[in-house]
């Protein structure tokens, strides 16, 4: 019964593809060209699986990291393959074969690489919790993905001690526009419960763990998720376990929902003067591809505020706005880009 849960747990993460692998065949060593073939191919699939997560752009651009860490690991991540054809011919051995690819291994390694959030424009978190353990332990698990965590404890120091015990106690307003004067593009809101029983002279800790994480731009939820997790003996631990998981689910989601849906970018345009607000806006409608929306959010100072929300990525609207001409591109981290206006 267990060998059969793990099979099914692990068949939910596994994507079985087609592949062919080709090596060049010299006379009298054709089981070398075999297996040369064989691990061609192998490489094959897990590219593909990699091509499930990354843009080819990423894969491009990131391929010396994806041949150092995971081309190189294949066989890792192949579960099982079957050959379907194979023959030698002008030099060359060619074999076809279908393989199962755990794509789950794959996930984790390209997190651990951080370039699942690299792809999405690595957007800057700030977390707000009551439980400081926990929420050490939340800012641990998303540096651990590269996720730009920004520093509680600097934050803490430019607010309030009400304002940010009410931001933490649930007032959405005050939460986001901590947010947003400390850069964060996304903050994270937990609520924690934990209890203590007693099985067998035996102290049982269970842990109620709910994370939710808002764009700070729009105030939309994109993603929340709820763990419960119950150990022996050990409190911090139990803590522990549950913070990794639904970080884990939370996370997932905001990727998928990020790669896969619209991506909202700042825009703070230095010394546009009022008469040109309006150019501005039709001449960064005719340069960014996928453009769904552009939203004038007010003037800070010298600096007209605007979010472009896109179907794409951070890293294409960068590229569009540098070709805007309107605009010189000053700073740019995650989600935010800073630009002059010289016309």
């Amino acid at each position: 019964m267990l060998l059969l849960a793990l099979v099914l747990a692990d068949s939910s993460t596994v994507k079985e593809v087609m592949v062919e692998g080709v090596a060049s065949y010299e006379k009298g060593r054709k089981d070398i060209a075999r297996d040369r073939a064989i691990e061609d191919a192998l490489r094959k699939a897990v590219e593909q699986g990699v091509g499930v997560f990354l843009s080819s752009e990423t894969v491009v651009e990131n391929y010396e990291v994806l041949k150092d860490r995971i081309y190189t690991k294949s066989k890792g991540y192949v579960l099982s393959y079957r050959i379907l054809r194979e023959k030698a011919e002008d030099g060359l051995y060619r074999v076809l074969l279908s393989a199962k690819v755990k794509l789950g291994d794959i996930k984790r390694d390209l997190e651990a690489l951080g370039l699942l959030v690299e792809q999405v424009g690595r957007p800057r978190v700030v977390v707000f919790m009551e439980d400081e353990d926990m929420r050490a332990m939340v800012e641990e698990e998303l540096l651990k993905m590269k996720f730009p965590v920004v520093d509680y404890t600097t934050l803490s120091k430019n607010i309030s001690k009400d304002s940010l015990r009410l931001a933490i106690s649930g007032n959405k307003k005050l939460a986001r526009l901590i947010a947003l004067r400390n850069g964060a593009e996304v903050y994270i809101v937990g609520s924690s419960q934990v209890e203590e029983e007693s099985y067998e002279g035996k102290r049982v800790y269970e842990v109620r763990l709910r994370l939710r994480a808002i764009e700070t731009a729009t105030g939309e939820v994109l993603a929340s998720t709820f763990v419960r997790r119950k150990l022996p003996f050990d409190e911090l631990e139990t803590k522990k376990r549950a913070v990794s998981e639904a970080v884990e689910k939370l996370t997932d989601a905001l990727i998928d929902r990020w790669r896969e849906g619209l991506v909202v970018v700042h825009l703070k345009v230095l010394g546009v003067p009022p008469s040109k607000v309006q150019s501005l806006k039709e001449s960064l409608y005719r340069g960014i591809r996928g453009l769904k929306a552009l939203r004038e959010r007010g003037v800070e100072g010298n600096y007209l505020i605007l979010e472009i929300m896109v179907k794409g990525s951070p890293e294409s609207v960068l590229s569009d706005l540098r070709r805007v001409k309107e605009l010189r591109i000053i700073r740019h981290e995650g989600r935010s880009v800073e630009a002059k206006y010289v016309r």
